[in-house]
């Protein structure tokens, strides 16, 4: 019975992994993203603000949408977390520029299409560079 037991978890280990392995995505180039995303589409046009900071010469990308519904001369601004790009904010963007509301969403510096500092940079760092786009 053990060992029956036995062989019927291997077999279905077995199987559980060889499903896995057929329904496995397949194997993507570590550089077909880029390092800057290069290869991954946001939905607005992204554009570029050369900065330098602690001497090294970087850009930090940002979408700037503007209104598609009647425009309320407002602006509103969107910072991403820590963990992902500006283009989440897709479906956010969009429900804001429909309702009249400009939306600008950067990427912050060592994030998503930004430049990635070779330094050890601060919220502070991110704070005056959000400020300089502005």
């Amino acid at each position: 019975m053990i060992r029956l037991g036995a062989t019927i978890r291997a077999a279905i280990l077995g199987a559980a992994l060889a499903a896995g392995l057929a329904l496995a995505p397949p194997a993507i180039a570590e550089d077909a993203l880029g390092i800057a995303l290069e290869g991954f589409p946001y939905p607005y046009p992204v554009h570029f603000r050369d900065t330098v900071v602690e001497g090294e010469a970087l850009r930090m990308a940002y979408m700037d949408v503007a209104p598609t519904g009647t425009a309320n001369g407002r602006t509103v601004l969107l910072l991403h977390g820590r963990n992902f790009p500006s283009a989440y904010w897709e479906g956010t963007i969009d429900a804001l520029t429909k309702a009249g509301y400009r939306v600008i969403a950067p990427d912050q510096l060592g994030f998503g299409k930004s430049s990635k500092p070779t330094f050890a940079y601060s919220f502070d760092t991110l704070a005056r560079e959000t400020v300089g786009l502005l």
